[in-house]
């Protein structure tokens, strides 16, 4: 029983930081992302009756037993339930862009994992039944079960049934806006999305003023989506970007993803005008633009010294291959 899935990566413009069931990766706020083409995980899974636990390896590399238990393991878990039987299943995973930086590899690589293991196993779910399988592996994984502008539902139940993602917008609604990625840092992060986002809920001051911003504004960047209004979406995406950051940088002990590059970026964004900046839990900058104006973006960014990636507005996950 096998099959192999690609699924995209995507970028939050309103974020997901603090949760309030750390179990379920059940989230304080909404969000909203966009999918991104050119960031994605390709996974083969294969359940295997002669296995006695699950093996995953990523870019060749073997996880450890607590990686695999609690990302892709939570997400298997609750696959073996669905199937009736308890089968364990071999993962390989490869990314076509660094992991642990920042750019959402965990999210498109469970992503991948939920729709190979639906198709592996004939479960028939659909893609809002596998958004919330998704959720438990990684939070933002969720929203790489769709493509285009997605919507992830924090919900209000304790067991997560209304905690789904849905597509607001289509890949082409918006076809010449554009994600410039500048990547300065590839290694892994010291603090990882998970912990930083267990000491912000613990710590910052700033969390309630946080999640009553992102309240007040939602329905005004959706609009803006709508209406393709680029100032009111860049000036919207900026201030949900700096907002999250402020509550990391305002947990105890203190803590920053960003490094002096990305407030370079973050001024030149102002100063060019024409364009919007947003980072998720990493320096590295994505940079949302309209086609016209990617070139000078481009330029900027590698005359920081960067590695570009330049994605278009993306699809869904796909299935390459099944074998059952």
């Amino acid at each position: 029983m096998e099959a192999e899935a690609v699924a995209p990566a995507n970028i939050a413009v309103v974020k997901y930081w603090g949760k309030r069931n750390k179990q379920l990766n059940l989230p304080l706020n909404d969000s909203l992302s966009i999918t991104l083409e050119s960031l994605q995980v390709r996974s083969k899974v294969t359940f295997d009756e002669n296995l006695n636990h699950d093996e995953i390896f990523v870019n060749g590399e073997r996880l450890s037993d607590y990686e695999t238990r609690e990302y892709a393991g939570r997400v298997l878990e609750i696959i073996r339930k669905l199937y009736g039987k308890r089968v364990f299943a071999r993962i390989e995973s490869t990314s076509n862009f660094p992991s642990s930086a920042g750019l959402a590899s965990s999210a498109a690589g469970i992503a991948a994992l939920t729709f190979a293991s639906n198709a592996a196993l004939n479960l028939g779910l659909d893609d809002k039944e596998l958004s919330k399988i998704a959720r438990v592996g990684s939070g933002s994984a969720c929203r790489s079960m769709f493509g285009g502008f997605v919507r992830w539902n924090k919900g209000e139940s304790d067991e997560g049934d209304d905690s789904f993602c849905e597509q607001v917008f289509g890949p082409d609604h918006w076809p010449n806006l554009v994600d410039v990625i500048g990547i300065f840092k590839e290694e892994k992060k010291k603090v990882s999305s998970r912990s930083g986002m267990e000491s912000s809920v613990a710590s910052s001051s700033l969390l309630k003023c946080r999640l009553r911003f992102v309240e007040e504004t939602f329905d005004d960047i959706i609009k803006a989506i709508r209406d393709r209004d680029v100032n009111s979406f860049f000036r919207l995406t900026m201030r949900h970007s700096n907002s999250m950051h402020a509550i990391i940088l305002d947990s105890w002990p203190s803590m920053s993803y960003l490094n002096d590059k990305s407030f370079v970026v973050m001024d030149w964004v102002h100063e060019f005008g024409k364009a919007a900046y947003t980072f998720d839990a990493g320096p590295n900058p994505h940079i949302l633009v309209l086609e016209e104006n990617v070139q000078e973006v481009v330029n900027f960014l590698e005359g920081l010294g960067a590695k570009v990636i330049v994605s278009k507005i993306g699809k869904g996950p796909s299935l390459v291959r099944s074998e059952t």
